[in-house]
């Protein structure tokens, strides 16, 4: 085979993958996985939608650290996931997503990037790449981390165990072995679900102090560094990047008194609003599954003024979707043409 015909190979190859593409997008926009009552795939199989629907990604870090306690998007991985979706997609910010969704005026392809918590990553890493496509993405911040000289609760707990050189713990009268990363992952699981019983933060705290002893591990390296400044934030607000509320304290919003959690909700959505003198609407529950909001909290996100929240469920969205149970994903694949089309597939399938 001479040069020629390796070109004409190459091209023809791209084409057939470029038409596939714009295949399964295309499709995935207009056309659906009809289900059953038990979610099972049914005959004719396909439904034609009666709404445009979008996808909300969901983030947290942004980095090249190969944490296995908090996984971040490698920075590569993520420029070029927003390359793609700069190419391929309608990017929109997420309140504007929403109020087009009231007019019925949702564009083909639309998406909504997100990201939890605000690290500081997110600036250094991934604010560039989103600066300089002309992307726009919400960060959802729970402000009693914001310039803190401590991190969020759940942070001390990854770092405590990223830290310790004890071979076992004990949680809840069962025994856990901490000799490789996966054992301390699976510990970590266990000691997440035993902190999210406690109804209070000094509770909670106070057992996180427990840990910290249990593990030998003293926290005073945690200087809350990891955490976006007003500074930066200020800064990201002024190039298309919004902030909606994920509470002060990130404590798991259903196992506190309703009253705390208002105040939770409230607290961090107006002290955004002073800092950056704009309207805060958009939300995002701390863990955010199923078990982690409810009819109360809802409630309350509605008569605080906000617009709609987001969660950890998997899925896609139209105007069916309750705006207070919004669905998000992520496109991990390192191959943008397979990223590509796992998100048209997840499109087509939810």
């Amino acid at each position: 085979m001479n040069a020629g015909e390796k070109i004409l190979n190459v091209s023809a190859a791209v084409a057939v993958r470029v038409n596939v593409q714009r295949l399964v997008l295309s499709l995935a926009d207009h056309w659906g996985l009809k289900r059953n009552g038990e979610e099972r795939p049914s005959f004719p199989f396909i439904r034609r939608r009666r709404n445009p629907s979008f996808q909300i990604l969901r983030y947290h870090r942004v980095n090249d650290e190969k944490d296995p306690f908090l996984y971040g998007t490698p920075t590569k991985m993520f420029g070029v996931q927003m390359e793609t979706l700069s190419r391929h997609f309608n990017v929109l910010p997420l309140e504007e997503l929403m109020e087009r969704v009231a007019l019925e005026d949702v564009p083909p392809r639309a998406v909504a990037i997100t990201f939890d918590d605000g690290y500081r990553d997110n600036y250094v890493n991934a604010f560039p790449v989103l600066k300089a496509l002309g992307l726009p993405a919400s960060i959802f911040l729970a402000t009693g981390g914001v310039g803190a000289k401590t991190p969020l609760w759940h942070d001390r707990v990854f770092n405590a165990l990223r830290q310790t050189i004890r071979e076992k713990m004990t949680i809840e009268d069962t025994g856990y072995s901490l000799r490789t990363v996966s054992e301390k992952c699976a510990a970590l699981w266990a000691l997440r679900e035993h902190l999210r019983k406690y109804a209070s933060s000094l509770e909670r705290d106070s057992r996180i102090q427990r840990i910290l002893s249990e593990l030998n591990v003293s926290g005073e390296d945690d200087d809350g560094s990891e955490i976006l400044c007003w500074a930066e934030i200020e800064e990201m607000a002024r190039h298309r990047i919004s902030f909606g509320a994920h509470t002060v304290t990130h404590p798991i919003l259903t196992s506190i008194p309703l009253a705390e959690a208002e105040e939770e909700i409230r607290l961090s959505k107006e002290t955004i609003e002073q800092k950056l003198n704009v309207p805060v609407r958009l939300f995002a529950y701390p863990n955010g599954s199923r078990r982690d909001f409810n009819e109360p909290i809802k409630s309350a996100l509605r008569d605080a003024g906000f617009l709609c929240a987001v969660t950890i469920l998997w899925g896609t969205n139209d105007s069916g979707t309750d705006p207070f149970e919004l669905r998000r994903m992520g496109i991990w694949d390192p191959d943008p043409n397979v990223a590509l089309l796992k998100l048209g597939w997840h499109k087509f399938a939810s």
